[in-house]
Order: C-alpha cells, then structure tokens, then sequence
C-alpha cells in the first residue's frame, strides 16, 4: 500500500485528524485541507498557501519571525489553510511543514522501521561529541524531560538503550501520531553538555 493509499484509510471522506500542530481534514467530496489546530478566525479568512514552497517558507519561522531550526518544535504559525484533491499532492504539503514525519509514522507502524537507542546514537558521534555516550541513566532521562518532552512534538519511542523495553506506540483515530525513532542533534549536544558539567564538578578544584 502506498503512502497516499494509507493517507486516504487513515482520512477517509468526512474526517478529521490531528497531526502534530496541524488539524487535518477531508471533505464529503473529498477535498483534503490542512490548517493550524489553533486558528481561530473561519477558513474564509485564513490564507490560502497553495505551493511547497510556501509551506517550507511558513515552517521557517514563528509567530515573532524567530527561525525554527526544528521543524517539531511547537511553534509554528496560525493562520493560513492548504488544500487541495490529490491525497500524493496533500502528503507532499505535509512534508513540507513536517519534514518526512508523516512516512516515518507509517513505516513504525507496518513495523517496518526499528528505532535507534539513545546509547546506540550516542557511541556513533565523533569529535567533539565523543563523549556523550558516557552518560547515566539519570542524565538520559533528564534529557527527555527537559529537552524533548517540553521543545518538541514528537513521541519518543527509542529506548534508552538496547535492553531497555519501550511500549510501542498505537495507532489512534483521532490522530496521527508524530514519533522521534532516534534522538536528535539537540539530544545529543546535550548529553555532551551533561556529561562535561559532570566531568568539571568532578574535576574542580578544593
């Protein structure tokens, strides 16, 4: 089955979906639409983006014009609307707000797509991240707590480490999930913070 074949199963004609920031619809006549969850004023007075490139440029930057280096972030901009028939053209719209997110949930959930340890992500870095791997539990869960949880929109559904079990994610009806299958470069910069404040509080002078 295709993307888009799963993109109709999942909207069918008459529905509505959460995904991320973004409330997706599908009309009776099957016009796909795609506005912020938080607009307030009617479809009518919205603006009408109607190209990638009009996307990618809204998912930029925020409300105060503040780039937003992750796309995840929940910060992006109200009041616009995207539309169109073709459920390939609508999931390219997504991509562009959501950069790949939409295939990742679907690949997870055919089982298709194996998530990547935190330990496991940590001991590839080089250089000045070599580090990081050298983390303990405590500072991995930090991380999540106060990196992911409250800066990004994802689920984190990598474990910690390879024997580390981690519930799988579900599908739902009223929303399509958006997942992080492995932690990112924020994650990871700071497990290395985390770990050179341990080494200097460890390391510091009487």
């Amino acid at each position: 089955m295709t993307l888009a074949e799963t993109l109709e199963n999942l909207l069918p004609l008459d529905s509505t979906l959460r995904f991320g920031e973004l409330r997706l619809s599908r009309s009776a006549k099957g016009l796909y639409r795609a506005v912020h969850s938080r607009n307030e004023a009617s479809e009518e007075a919205l603006e009408k983006l109607e190209s990638l490139k009009e996307l990618r440029e809204l998912a930029k930057f925020d409300a105060n014009n503040e780039y937003r280096p992750l796309k995840t972030a929940p910060t992006l901009k109200c009041g616009w609307i995207t539309e169109c028939e073709d459920s390939a053209d609508f999931i390219g719209r997504l991509d562009a707000v959501y950069p790949g997110l939409f295939a990742t949930w679907v690949a997870y959930d055919r089982g298709e797509l194996t998530p990547v340890s935190l330990r496991n992500t940590l001991d590839r870095q080089t250089g000045m991240y070599r580090f990081a791997g050298t983390i303990n539990d405590q500072m991995a869960n930090r991380i999540m707590r106060e990196v992911c949880s409250p800066g990004c929109l994802r689920k984190i559904a990598w474990p910690i480490d390879d024997q580390c079990a981690v519930s799988r994610i579900k599908p739902n009806e009223r929303y399509i999930p958006a997942l992080c299958t492995e932690a990112c470069t924020f994650a990871v910069s700071t497990a290395r913070e985390l770990v050179k404040e341990a080494y200097d509080k460890a390391n510091a002078p009487e």
